[in-house]
Order: C-alpha cells, then sequence, then structure tokens
C-alpha cells in the first residue's frame, strides 16, 4: 500500500543554483555523506520558526513506531549536548542565523515534502530522517529527542485501544486526539469510583486528625472556617486555642532561656582524649566493655566494636574577628578553601577567579573556558590545579601555575552537580543521574566505575576503600572503590542528600529538611548513630576533634558534641534579610562563609587546650554565643549570681512546700555555700533543637574576648 502511494507522489525537489538546500529528498539523496561534520552554513537556509515546525511535521506524520525508536535510542546516545557549548572559533550563532534568515526558502517546498513524506515507504522515512538530522543543529535535535517520545507514547497508546476495542469498536473521535494531550493523564470518572455528592471530609475523620489539619492553617483561615458550619466552628475554635496555648508556651521558654543565658559558659579551651567505640574488622578482637559503648549502644547491640583513642576539643568556641573578602552580591558564586594562601572562585559568568587572601584578598589570575555556568569548583594545592565542573558537561582541571587548562574530561549527558577528589581519583556526580569516577593519572574515566541513581546525584564523597553518593530522592549509596560493587544503601532521609562527610570511621548526611545524621562508614553497622535537627536545609558540615560543625541556610552556624548531641555553640553569621548562607569551608583555625551578598573570613584565635579540665563543662553547655563573649566573673559577683539563684529557688519551693518548718530547712540548705554545684546543675538542662539559643553579634571585637583565652593552663600546650 504505501509503495503505491509513493509511486503517486512525486519526490519534491528545490530549484537551487547555487548549490544543494540540504533539506529536499532530490539534495538530500543525491549528496555523497560527508566524511566530516557538516559546517554550520551548510544547515537549512529557513528561519528558526520553520525549522522547527517542519521537524515537527515530519515526527507528527511519521506513523511506525520501530522507525520512532531506533531514532529516538540514536538521539539518546548521541551526544549533541556536548556540541551545545562547543567553543567555536568562527562567527556566533545569531551571526550565522541572521546570515540564514536571508535566504529562506518558501513554505510551498515544505508543505510538497510534507506531503512526500507522509506517502513514502518506513525505509525512505527513515533514511531522510536520518540524514536530515545529521544536518540539524543541537537545539533542534533536543527537540526532536523529546518530541519523539510523546510520538511514540500517542502510537503506543493507540495500539492498546485498538488491541481492547476489538470487542467494543472505540469512536472516531479518539483517533484525532493531539500527540501531546494523549500522554497526559486522564481523570477518572465518576462512575468508575462510586463517587457521587462531595463529603466533609473534617467531619467525618477523627477530632485529633481533624484539627491536625486545621492547624495547618493561620489564624485568619481558621476564623473563615468557623463560619462553614457547627461542627468546624468547634473545632477551629479548639485549634486556634491549642494554637495560642503553644505560642505562649514557647514564648516562656525563650524568655527562661534568655534569663538564664550567663550561668553556663562553654570552655573554649576544653580538651581530652576519649575512648570511642568503633566496628571491629575481622582480624581484630572485639572485647569493649559497655560503658565505652555509650551514647551508640543501640547500633552497635549486634556488632563486634573495639576501641579507639580519639581526642576531643571545643573548637571553634573561642573568639574570633572577621574580614570580608568579596564584597559582591552573587547567587550563583561557588567558592573552595583549603586555608591556604589562595581562594577559588566561580560563578554564572564562565570565569575561574584565582585570589591570594593571606593578607589581602587580591585576584591573582583569571581562567575561561568553559561556555556554560561553572555549578562546581575543587581547589587542589597539593596538585596545583584547580578542578571545575560546568553546565556544558565538561570538567576542565587548570594549572595555578600557567593559568591554562590542562584536561578536558568528557562523559556526563547533563550538568555536573558535584565533584571529590582523593589521590589521583576524582570523582563527579550529574544530573544525568550517574557517578562516574576518573583516573587523573591515565586522563580518561574508568569505565567500571560508572554508578547509577533514580534521580540527580547531588554530592559525592571517595576515599581510599569506598566511593559515596546521594540524590534528589534521599538516597544514600556506598560502593567499592576497588570493583565497583555496591556496599550498602542508606534510605533514612525524607528529602534530598545535598552534603556530606566522610572519614575513616564516620560519615555524616545532611538533607533540606534540616537533618543531619550520623553513620558509621564501616558497612556491618546499618543504624543511625546521632541525628542533629535544624529548623532549615544545611548547606555545610563537618566533623573534627568529635564535633559536628553545620552551616545552615538561616545563617547560623552550629557546634554539636558528636558523643551527645548537644549543642555548644551558635554563631549568628548573617541575617535571612541580608542573604542566604550558599556554602561554608572548614579549615584549622578558619571558617570561609560564602552568602549571598559577600564571602567573609571567621579567623578564630590560638588556644591553649586544657586536658585537665572537667569534662562536664564541655557536656552541659546550651549555648556559648552569649557566655562566650562575657568576661569570666570574679568571686563576688558569681557569690552575688548565686545569691540571686537562690532567691529565685526561694520562690519556686515557697508556695510548694505546706510546713513552714521544712519549709525553713530547705532555704537554709539553698543558700548554703556548698549547694552551689546543685544549683548549677539544676540548671543545666539539654538543649531543645526547636528552640532559638540566644545569638552573639557577628562583628564583636577580638579584644573584648581575650579575657577567655588569658587564663593559665598548665596542663595545655597544643594549639588548635
Amino acid at each position: 500500500m504505501s509503495k503505491s502511494r509513493s509511486s503517486t507522489v512525486r519526490q519534491p525537489a528545490c530549484s537551487n543554483a547555487e548549490g544543494p538546500c540540504g533539506m529536499c529528498p532530490s539534495c538530500l539523496f543525491s549528496s555523497p555523506r560527508p566524511s566530516q561534520p557538516t559546517p554550520l552554513l551548510d544547515l537549512w537556509k529557513i528561519t528558526d520558526e520553520s525549522r522547527r515546525s517542519f521537524v515537527v511535521g515530519l515526527v507528527v506524520r511519521c506513523r511506525s513506531v520501530p522507525v520512532l525508536e531506533n531514532i529516538q535510542s540514536s538521539l539518546r546516545l548521541t551526544s549533541w549536548n556536548l556540541l551545545n557549548y562547543a567553543p567555536s572559533k568562527g562567527k556566533t550563532l545569531p551571526e550565522l542565523y541572521a546570515r540564514l534568515n536571508r535566504k529562506t526558502r518558501p513554505s510551498l517546498l515544505i508543505r510538497e515534502i510534507w506531503e512526500w513524506f507522509d506517502g513514502s515507504p518506513e525505509w525512505v522515512q527513515t533514511r531522510y530522517l536520518c540524514l536530515l538530522l545529521l544536518r540539524c543543529d543541537p537545539e533542534l535535535l533536543s527537540m526532536a529527542k523529546h518530541l519523539i517520545g510523546v510520538v511514540v507514547t500517542r502510537l503506543q497508546r493507540q495500539l492498546d485501544v485498538k488491541c481492547c476495542s476489538s470487542k467494543q469498536p472505540a469512536s472516531e473521535d479518539d483517533s484525532a486526539e493531539d500527540a501531546v494531550l494523549s500522554v497526559l493523564p486522564v481523570p477518572p470518572s465518576k462512575s468508575s469510583f462510586g463517587l457521587g455528592k462531595p463529603r466533609d471530609f473534617i467531619g467525618i475523620l477523627p477530632a485529633e486528625l481533624s484539627k491536625r489539619i486545621l492547624g495547618l492553617l493561620d489564624e485568619a483561615t481558621l476564623k473563615r472556617c468557623m463560619k462553614v458550619c457547627k461542627d468546624w466552628r468547634h473545632l477551629a475554635g479548639e485549634t486556634m486555642e491549642e494554637m495560642r496555648f503553644r505560642r505562649l508556651y514557647q514564648e516562656q521558654v525563650e524568655a527562661m532561656m534568655k534569663r538564664y543565658k550567663g550561668v553556663h559558659m562553654v570552655s573554649p579551651s576544653y580538651a581530652r582524649m576519649v575512648d570511642v567505640a568503633v566496628p571491629a574488622k575481622h582480624h581484630e578482637s572485639g572485647d569493649v566493655k559497655s560503658t565505652h559503648l555509650w551514647p551508640f549502644e543501640e547500633a552497635y547491640a549486634n556488632i563486634r566494636t573495639r576501641t579507639v583513642r580519639m581526642e576531643e576539643r571545643n573548637i571553634y568556641c573561642g573568639a574570633y574577628f572577621t574580614s570580608v573578602l568579596i564584597d559582591d552580591e552573587d547567587p550563583h558564586r561557588v567558592v573552595d578553601y583549603k586555608g591556604g594562601p589562595l581562594l577559588s572562585t566561580a560563578s554564572k559568568d564562565r570565569a575561574v577567579r584565582l585570589l591570594y587572601v593571606a593578607t589581602a584578598a587580591k585576584h591573582v589570575a583569571l581562567m575561561k573556558g568553559h561556555v556554560g555556568s561553572i555549578r562546581v569548583v575543587l581547589l587542589c594545592p597539593e596538585r596545583h590545579l584547580v578542578i571545575t565542573a560546568s553546565c556544558d558537561s565538561s570538567i576542565r582541571c587548570w594549572s595555578v601555575r600557567t593559568d591554562q587548562c590542562v584536561l578536558v574530561l568528557y562523559g556526563h549527558s547533563s550538568m555536573i552537580n558535584c565533584l571529590d577528589i582523593h589521590a589521583d581519583r576524582l570523582v563527579s556526580g550529574a544530573k544525568d543521574c550517574t557517578a562516574k569516577v576518573w583516573s587523573l593519572q591515565t586522563e580518561k574515566h574508568l569505565e567500571d566505575f560508572n554508578f547509577k541513581h533514580r534521580s540527580s546525584v547531588r554530592c559525592v564523597k571517595i576515599n581510599a576503600t569506598a566511593v559515596f553518593s546521594s540524590c534528589d530522592r534521599g538516597v544514600v549509596k556506598l560502593w567499592d572503590a576497588e570493583n565497583a560493587s555496591l556496599l550498602r544503601v542508606i534510605d533514612a532521609h525524607g528529602s534530598a542528600v545535598r552534603c556530606m562527610f566522610v572519614d575513616e570511621w564516620h560519615l555524616l548526611t545532611a538533607d533540606t529538611n534540616g537533618q543531619v545524621m550520623a553513620w558509621s562508614s564501616r558497612c556491618e553497622t546499618k543504624g543511625c548513630l546521632m541525628t542533629f535537627s535544624h529548623p532549615k536545609e544545611v548547606k555545610s558540615l563537618t566533623l573534627a576533634y568529635l564535633r559536628v560543625v553545620t552551616g545552615c541556610v538561616d545563617g547560623k552556624i552550629r557546634i554539636f558534641n558528636f558523643l551527645t548531641g548537644d549543642c555548644l555553640r551558635t554563631i549568628l553569621v548573617e541575617a535571612e534579610t541580608t542573604g542566604r548562607m550558599l556554602s561554608l569551608h572548614f579549615c584549622e583555625n578558619n571558617i570561609l562563609v560564602n552568602a549571598t551578598s559577600c564571602v567573609k573570613l571567621y579567623q578564630f584565635a590560638k588556644v591553649f587546650w586544657d586536658y585537665d579540665e572537667p569534662a562536664d563543662k564541655a557536656r552541659n553547655g546550651v549555648d556559648g554565643g552569649e557566655a562566650s563573649k562575657q568576661e569570666p566573673p570574679s568571686n563576688s559577683a558569681r557569690a552575688s549570681h548565686m545569691e540571686q539563684v537562690a532567691q529565685h529557688w526561694k520562690s519556686l519551693l515557697h508556695p510548694l512546700t505546706p510546713d513552714a518548718g521544712k519549709r525553713t530547712r530547705r532555704m537554709d540548705k539553698l543558700s548554703s555555700p556548698h549547694s552551689e554545684k546543685s544549683l548549677l546543675h539544676c540548671h543545666r538542662r539539654r538543649p531543645l533543637t526547636s528552640v532559638r539559643n540566644p545569638q552573639r553579634p557577628a562583628n564583636q571585637s577580638l579584644t573584648n574576648r581575650l579575657p577567655h583565652l588569658q587564663r593559665d593552663h598548665p596542663g595545655g600546650r597544643n594549639t588548635m
């Protein structure tokens, strides 16, 4: 049938005396296959709109599913997206398009080609489409790929309908369904589920669940809900009363926290050696005391463990001063800083900048070569390299000495989101749902190390034994660094995991909901060791000296005790009205904060660590933000403060003790000097993550806080 139709339709041909147009069948079938890629000037000499409509008309007129599937598979494997960002030494695309627009083809030829294509057999359609797509630019190839997927779905659905309608014929209107609308989900009919008149789901549900749902609304909306019906008025009224009670309770808790914020101070010089339980290897003994398993008893319940001697320090709890390195607002800025004299930064302008920040921020190099927005920058001082990844699906290695690009790596089919390096291995994660491992020594991609996720890969880490990758679905996967096998899957997060930290023993993962979870990096342990909650997304985190340091979108840096989960200090970096935090980079004595408004360097003073200081000063601290800026109280001030605390407890116990003699003895006991330690213990509480601790101003000078560091520590000789 197709042959008879093709014989009646005349093959269209152009009347171009200058040369072949590259569009009509006569020019395509007569021209030999080029040995090299077709130059850009040999593209169709028609406008952009005509070009798109011509390709759409051809794809929609193709009725063969195998032909479309073959072309779709070819486009899926073609690296056309790399050509989209390939640097050109000739004229730019707008100039070439303007030149092509001056020689447009009439629409009559396009209609003739459509008629001829509609009546041609499948092998002619396949050959014509392949030859035509070879002469398309990357923009048209991308559009054709997505359009073919829609048309294939439509044809397959039509085939399914015909098979199902062999007993019951379908109407003629179903065959004229639009290509795009046919792939949209069809809403279910009322008769399929037996639905009738809408019902009040709030009245049907239990009262507690209904109030939980109404509690998601604001007070103004609840007042309108009270006018719906009698049941809604009752439920909305109770919900508003509970919301007022919770608000009042929260205000009282915050007021109490502010009132007693000076009772405890986190010592900035505290340090000691502790025994921490870790999973034991197969050849190691597993005799561990029960006291050493604290606080990971549940995670290590059925695991053979051993103790490791680790050092504990209250890092980033002392005095500091800030300096602004970059004072430009840029929401797309990415930076990397390793604590040395150099800082690398990049942004949407596709340029990599190298800054010297030893004394003052000074631009020392500018490197260009990417043609897409740079998403990741990685500074490697030991290799004298700066590694960048861009939206153009390429990874470039720049030499710090020559400011030239020394290596370009291609392999991803979409923009790259993250990078990490260990020794000569480089790992990358991209939006194409894959994580790849590269060898900087051979300058090639390791074919076996091609790790896949079901969504975009957001963070990757690599060490000597394993590769860690996370995605937008909140799944974290551990891969063997030797044989590329899947070792472990962590599926405990409820949102995307966008930052991780890994060391020899532990793995930290943070999601966009503000949950930071600590895991053992060994595959034998499956349970979560500790959870640290935040009000918003965590952008960066690290683990050093048994202290978890995080940077949150709410503009605060928090220091947690890894063994107890207590928040030791909160540093206010930047208010939400000024700009949000993009990333943090932790060094020995410095924290580099990359925000939308600027880049700040927090330089902490050197600390003489006191290993003889009691451990309760590090565990029982509520917040070092306000306390750290006050001078250590003298003996008279401390006695006055304890007297005020005793009076407060007397007032609290007065209505609770009916017997006057007992009340007098209890007051005398509180007033005695021996009760000072017990009163302090009564005031110590583990901090609530939902209560915001009082903050210390970020611009406080170093001279006002030096008394914290001027105490004599005979046992401390190490500095941070």
